[in-house]
């Protein structure tokens, strides 16, 4: 569901073409309509042109939400654009060139500042005012797109990272299960504990006994988490961070970003808890499974990953993760933005308006006997009774209130913020071409921490914050 890669393999293709926005295309064919899967709108309703990327289980929620707002609004007709995944953020910036932007589109976390600054994507502060709405009202901050006093857009199911684990397995091993209370996670030092305990070798044998055979494990306590996307919010709770909050500095090479960064590669390297980033690539790639077939016994991993639990009927647990000095996390999404040539477009924000509101999600999923998306970003989802009762009615082959409850304490936890993802300008510069190829080197054990990090300078890269 979060394609965090797609910001990555297109995003700089998008700063350059962007410089242009707004004004004509300079000649040649007008290409706004190219590999577009469109349906024809009927007699004189009014069209609403819609945009996005998903396929498969995303796209049938896409258009779940779609029919329904239609069967609401019979003078409205959306017409819905899917674009190949790793094409869409060409296909937009071609459009935006072109001043033939759609009325509605998704556009991927970190670049929905930018393009706002530059004039791609409609300022919505003055059409939220026009019909009363305070968006912070309605909905969770991570969720809005916000500089200054511009409102550039606004998500719809909202992504977080939470530990997830094997109940037979912590039962069989004596742990006690995590709490779902995001204030009181366990400590870095107690998930490596329980790691240790929960693996094992052929023989019984766990991490850290007599006779353990590292050679021949059975059953490994967690996984390394080297994705960037996971490893963000355990710096937070470190009190670090990629870069300072204000961006003009980098973090993650300070003492307290190296602690967490030889803290996940001793996971394999040193604890003999978890298994070498070649196995992680390969054998265990696919997470969830292994943690299903009781191969490993919890991982740190993104709330999309609930769905692959849920879809095989397995009870997993969910947790806050680990902290190393204080509960933290992060929470981000999709934008959901509009064309800057629809400031008097009405009916095009009533559509936007209404994909937001994750209670319609919940409508559709239901109506349609589809999945959702992600975690709700409307506030009166959480409100403890009816509202919150039907969102967790969606999940109809195993009962995951309680998990819902660990989510739900997640996003509205004072610790979780916004991910840098999306506030961090040159995001994907700084981390994926710059810092994740000098972490491989860690995770291999071919460096520590401190000799591929600690001299790292991106200061001509480091250019603040976008809010």
């Amino acid at each position: 569901m979060f394609r965090k890669s797609l910001v990555f393999l297109l995003g700089a293709s998008m700063v350059l073409s962007l410089a242009g926005c707004g004004g004509s295309s300079g000649g040649g064919e007008d290409t706004s309509k190219d590999y577009v899967q469109e349906t024809e709108s009927d007699g004189d309703k009014k069209v609403i042109s819609f945009y996005s990327w998903s396929e498969m289980a995303e796209q049938d929620f896409d258009k779940a939400v779609i029919a329904q707002y239609e069967k609401e609004h019979p003078d409205v007709d959306v017409v819905e654009n899917f674009i190949p995944y790793n094409e869409y953020l060409s296909k937009m910036n071609t459009m935006a060139a072109a001043d033939s932007m759609p009325d509605v589109f998704k556009l991927p976390e970190a670049n929905v500042m930018e393009w706002g600054t530059k004039g791609a994507v409609l300022d919505l502060k003055p059409l939220y005012d026009k019909v009363g709405i305070k968006p912070e009202e309605k909905m969770l901050e991570s969720a809005i797109f916000r500089s200054g006093d511009n409102i550039w857009g606004a998500g719809c199911n909202l992504a977080t990272l939470a530990l997830y684990y094997n109940k037979d397995l912590l039962k069989e091993a004596g742990i006690e299960f995590p709490s779902t209370d995001a204030d009181n996670p366990w400590s870095w030092t107690e998930f490596v504990e329980n790691a240790k305990k929960l693996t094992k070798d052929g023989n019984g044998k766990h991490s850290g006994e007599d006779g353990f055979d590292s050679d021949n494990i059975s059953v490994y306590g967690t996984m390394m988490p080297t994705d960037w996307v996971v490893y963000t919010p355990l710096l937070y709770s470190n009190g670090s961070g990629i870069a300072s909050k204000d961006g003009t500095k980098l973090e993650i090479n300070t003492e307290k970003g190296l602690e967490v960064i030889q803290s996940i590669a001793d996971l394999s390297l040193k604890e003999q808890c978890a298994p070498s980033v070649a196995m992680a690539k390969g054998a265990f790639a696919d997470k969830s499974t292994m943690l299903m077939n009781g191969q490993v016994a919890m991982l740190i991993d993104g709330s999309w990953a609930l769905s692959n639990y849920t879809n095989e009927g397995f009870d997993v647990g969910v947790a806050q993760i680990p902290a190393f000095s204080q509960p933290a996390n992060m929470s981000w999404t999709a934008g959901i933005c509009m064309s800057p040539k629809d400031a008097d477009n009405e009916e095009a924000f009533d559509f936007y308006c209404y994909y937001t509101d994750f209670n319609n999600a919940i409508t559709a999923a239901k109506e349609n006997n589809v999945g959702l998306g992600g975690l709700p970003q409307t506030l009166d989802v959480f409100d403890g009774g009816e509202n919150e009762k039907t969102w967790k009615s969606t999940y109809t082959k195993v009962d995951e209130s309680e998990n819902c409850d660990a989510f739900k304490n997640i996003l509205i936890h004072e610790g979780t913020r916004l991910g840098e993802n999306v506030t961090l300008k040159n995001f994907p510069v700084i981390v994926d071409n710059t810092i994740v190829p000098l972490l491989d080197n860690v995770w291999l054990g071919e460096q520590t921490a401190e000799e591929a990090l600690g001299s790292l300078d991106v200061s001509s890269e480091l250019q603040g914050t976008w809010n």
